[in-house]
């Protein structure tokens, strides 16, 4: 017959216990710190050079990092006189190309794919955060459209999402 040890028992849960508080803090090593220097609280986001034939393409992606940070609310976007930090960009890309074919050989669908150039400069000490940085967005739409598809608009979109989610992720956090 086995004999009852209440006390070594409770040392084991004592032991799993504390391991397992020491452990909770570290978070699985996943964390939220700003990448860039703590003595950056603002931002300046310049409309971006638009190297492509499409038009208006500088206006939507601008506004578009500039609504992620404000919504993301980490770093204040200000004027360029009261910024310690500045985001500076380029669209060097787009393309709307064909995707899939229906039987005559006709495009069904098509593939849009924007790239973006930014460098993060860092006023305080006229240096960059990050330089030259490419972020590359796609999307998709169907020539044919039927009620509720995507559209040519919806590609752009889906695909200046992309690059404005990851620059706001680059220049926030450090995941």
């Amino acid at each position: 017959m086995k004999k009852f040890r209440p006390r070594r028992r409770h040392a084991r849960a004592g032991v799993v216990l504390f391991a397992l508080a020491l452990a909770a803090p570290a978070g699985c090593g996943y964390g939220t710190n700003t990448r860039t220097a703590k003595d950056i609280k603002t931002i300046y986001v310049p409309f971006f050079e638009n190297k492509t034939a499409e038009p208006n393409l500088e206006i939507k992606v601008t506004e578009q990092i500039i609504q992620n940070l404000v919504d993301d609310n980490t770093l204040k976007v200000v004027s360029e006189n009261g910024a310690d930090a500045v985001l500076d960009g380029e669209i060097v890309d787009f393309k709307n190309q064909p995707f899939s074919f229906n039987k005559q050989l006709n495009a069904d669908e098509y593939h849009v794919v924007i790239t973006v150039v930014c460098t993060l400069f860092n006023r305080r000490t006229n240096e960059p955060i990050w330089q030259k940085r490419n972020f590359v967005g796609d999307g998709s739409y169907f020539v044919e459209q039927v009620e509720g598809g995507r559209t040519f608009n919806d590609a752009v979109q889906e695909s200046l999402k992309e690059i404005t989610d990851r620059i706001l992720n680059l220049t926030v956090q450090d995941w």
